[in-house]
């Protein structure tokens, strides 16, 4: 019994971090369309601005990147930050900036859409 109380217990303190966390992070879909042309060049600039983000920003927290089968140059993006100030701060980064300049001319269509992140389920802990 005592097994059992302390594991409720852990489980209702976990909710309620997680239920914490998901109200602060900022989490932003993106669709856009590139020009068929530029697929391979926008995948490698776009996995430049991806690794280079994760890995120097406290902030950037995750991105998730699918592309449709019929329709390889329409991407959706699932970026998530830990909050909205990281997300202001990332996108005045110099390797954004880089990112938005040389894609610019690929970009056919781009659509921006914050999001709440209703739940989560992964192997790999932030």
């Amino acid at each position: 019994m005592k097994l059992i109380l302390s594991l409720l217990i852990s489980l209702v303190t976990m909710s309620v971090i997680y239920s914490q966390d998901a109200e602060q992070l900022f989490v932003r879909l993106v669709k856009i369309e590139i020009e068929p042309g530029a697929l391979t060049q926008y995948i490698e600039l776009l996995n430049q601005q991806m690794n280079t983000a994760v890995k120097l920003e406290e902030g950037v927290l995750e991105y998730r990147v699918v592309n449709e089968k019929e329709n390889p140059h329409r991407f959706t993006l699932i970026e998530i930050y830990r909050d909205y100030d990281s997300y202001l701060d990332h996108i005045k980064t110099p390797h954004f900036l880089k990112y938005k300049t040389r894609s610019q001319e690929m970009v056919k269509s781009l659509e921006l859409i914050d999001a709440n992140l209703i739940g989560r389920s992964t192997k790999i802990d932030y």
